[in-house]
C-alpha cells in the first residue's frame, strides 16, 4: 500500500485539531487553578447558595469540565491522527464535533466570563477545521 501526501488543507486541519485538543487540556487545568474565582462567580449568580453549596457547585463544575474536555481532547487527537480524505467518516465526525463545540462555546460564554477571551479564538479554529475539510475540492477528493 502506498501512502500519498495529504492535501495542504487537510494537513492544516490536522494541526488545528491538535491545537484545539491541547486547549481542551488547558481549560480544566485553568478551572481547577481558578476554583476560588469560579466559586465566587457561582455565589454571585446564586445569592441563595451558602458557602458550602457554592464550593460544592464549583467542585462539580471543575470535575464535569475535566471529564467533558478530557473526552474532547481524546476526540480531537483521534481525529488529528485519523483525518484522511480516504475515510469519509473522519470528515463527518470532525465536522459534527467541531460545529457542536462551537455551539457548546455559547453555553460556556453564558455560564462564566472566565474564558471569554478564549472562546472566540477556539470557535474560529473549530470553524476553520470545518472549512478546511469541506470546502476545498482537493480536501474531499479520493486518492
Amino acid at each position: 500500500m502506498t501512502t500519498r501526501a495529504q492535501p495542504k488543507p487537510v494537513q492544516a486541519a490536522r494541526v488545528l485539531l491538535a491545537v484545539i485538543g491541547v486547549g481542551h487540556l488547558v481549560i480544566p487545568a485553568v478551572m481547577a487553578a481558578q476554583e476560588g474565582a469560579l466559586r465566587e462567580g457561582i455565589a454571585a449568580q446564586h445569592p441563595g447558595f451558602d458557602a458550602a453549596e457554592a464550593a460544592r457547585s464549583a467542585d462539580i463544575a471543575v470535575l464535569s469540565g475535566a471529564v467533558f474536555h478530557g473526552l474532547l481532547f481524546v476526540l480531537c487527537l483521534l481525529l488529528a491522527a485519523k483525518l484522511d480524505i480516504d475515510r469519509p467518516w473522519t470528515r463527518r465526525l470532525a465536522t459534527v464535533s467541531q460545529l457542536l463545540s462551537v455551539a457548546f462555546g455559547f453555553f460556556s460564554w453564558s455560564s462564566s466570563p472566565m474564558f471569554h477571551a478564549v472562546i472566540p479564538v477556539a470557535a474560529a479554529m473549530q470553524l476553520a477545521v470545518v472549512v478546511l475539510i469541506r470546502i476545498p475540492r482537493r480536501s474531499r477528493a479520493r486518492l
